[in-house]
């Protein structure tokens, strides 16, 4: 384990991770330093109290000075301050390496990772728990920053942890009682500029579990059972097709080890990838020994998070929903497999230099709007693919433009297939806009 006490520690990147470890750091016998390349921390602002602060572009001239960088999720690896402090022996770690360190070890830890899904599958397990009269929590990617968490010392059994890649790349020790991988597929490449690298960062989830640990995977996805085959520990599987797993489907019912637990309309999430969701979150609940009735009693209340095939209003007889969390390819093509009726498609965003190929062939299709960094390449796909294809200068004049040229019970799905920041600060703000300019729309057209 990595010794803390006595140690110079610098925070690179001061949003919501570097501010939790700030605060955790703050209960050890450490010397802090603290540095952003857009961040100039008010030294009279409480959190940055105590603290000494590095201008961005000095901080090589530091390394020598410090013993541990804790790096935000959001910053590349490959930077040269990186690459120089680990030739100096410097240790690297993120901030869910810095919290699980002092994480009171009565207290069990469910890690989940996969390109899609983490956060349904972390909200829905930790209400399945909550409802069954076990305190959990969720940390990490979603909810509390699991500093934040350990700090203000949430009263809870179990942290469910939800782990990017960009989280799990820089952990050493990390390990989780039960590990769930959901799904595998190529996201991110502008940070991890590889699949290989992408794939090696999430199977960092894997690599510190042994026979004391459990591994919840998907086992329709080949390179999850590929990795998965290598981990020394108990092992449950689920699957949409083989009955020969854990959990399962069945004449329309989902089955734990041959016992049926709820019928698969009962479920309120719509979509296929959200039954892969719940069949992880059923294995869990059932690793906790969690009786039938309270995992079905869940599923059947639970309902999508927001901005996750989120039904926002049906105007003039269009109904629209808020996709915005679908940031890459995979998900959206996901998110028109939920839908049995043609949809009219908004697409496009930052240029992650995606292939959206197809998603522009999915015979679910009918119109695609497209706006953003993105249009001109999504344009250009459409023509030579024959889709008809719209192209606006932002996300507004997009939905504008679905009241004039809809239909009677038109389906507007706003699912990007990419990331947010050519025009907003996130998918949730991006979200947030959709619905506001839909509820809005009577009066904007």
């Amino acid at each position: 384990m990595i010794e803390f006490n006595h140690k110079k520690i610098l925070v690179l990147g001061l949003k919501k991770s570097g501010k939790a470890a700030i605060r955790l750091l703050k209960t050890l016998n450490v010397e802090i330093f603290v540095s952003d390349k857009n961040i100039h921390p008010n030294q009279e602002e409480d959190i940055f109290k105590e603290t000494i602060f590095i201008p961005y572009e000095k901080v090589i001239d530091y390394l020598h000075e410090l013993d541990i960088i804790v790096k935000s999720p959001g910053i590349p690896y490959d930077i040269e301050i990186l690459r120089k402090a680990k030739n100096k022996k410097i240790q690297v770690i993120s901030e869910i390496e810095l919290a699980y360190h002092f994480i009171d070890k009565t207290k069990v830890i469910v890690g989940i990772t996969g390109t899609n899904g983490k956060t349904t599958t972390t909200a829905l397990i930790t209400q399945i728990l909550k409802d069954s009269n076990i305190d959990a929590v969720s940390v990490g990617n979603y909810g509390y920053s699991l500093s934040d968490a350990v700090v203000d010392q949430i009263p809870c059994d179990v942290y469910v942890v939800e782990l990017s890649s960009f989280q799990l790349l820089d952990i050493i020790y990390f390990r989780p009682h039960i590990g769930i991988l959901l799904n595998i597929s190529e996201a991110h490449l502008d940070y991890h500029h590889t699949f290989d690298h992408y794939v090696n960062a999430k199977t960092n989830l894997l690599k510190q579990m042994n026979h004391d640990c459990y591994l919840i995977f998907n086992r329709d996805d080949k390179l999850v059972r590929k990795k998965s085959k290598k981990v020394k520990c108990s092992k449950y599987s689920f699957s949409l097709t083989d009955t020969r797993v854990d959990t399962y489907i069945e004449n329309d019912r989902i089955k734990y080890n041959g016992q049926s637990i709820i019928k698969k309309d009962d479920i309120k999430i719509l979509g296929e990838h959200n039954l892969y969701n719940v069949l992880a979150a059923i294995t869990a609940g059932k690793v906790f020994y969690i009786e039938n009735q309270f995992i079905e009693n869940t599923l059947k209340n639970f309902e999508s998070l927001p901005h996750r095939i989120q039904f926002v209003k049906k105007v003039n007889g269009v109904s629209y929903y808020n996709d915005s969390k679908s940031t890459n390819v995979k998900s959206t093509i996901c998110a028109l497999n939920a839908f049995h009726e043609e949809v009219v498609l908004i697409l496009g965003g930052s240029d992650r230099k995606q292939d959206f190929t197809d998603v522009l062939k999915h015979q679910n299709i009918k119109t695609i709007i497209t706006y953003g960094e993105t249009k001109e390449r999504i344009l250009s796909r459409c023509i030579a693919l024959n889709n008809t294809c719209f192209v606006c200068q932002d996300l507004q004049e997009a939905v504008k433009l679905t009241q004039k040229i809809k239909k009677q019970d038109d389906i507007v799905l706003f699912s990007p297939a990419s990331a947010s920041w050519d025009q907003f600060k996130d998918y949730e703000d991006r979200g947030n806009h959709f619905i506001d300019y839909v509820i809005n729309i009577e009066n904007n057209v």
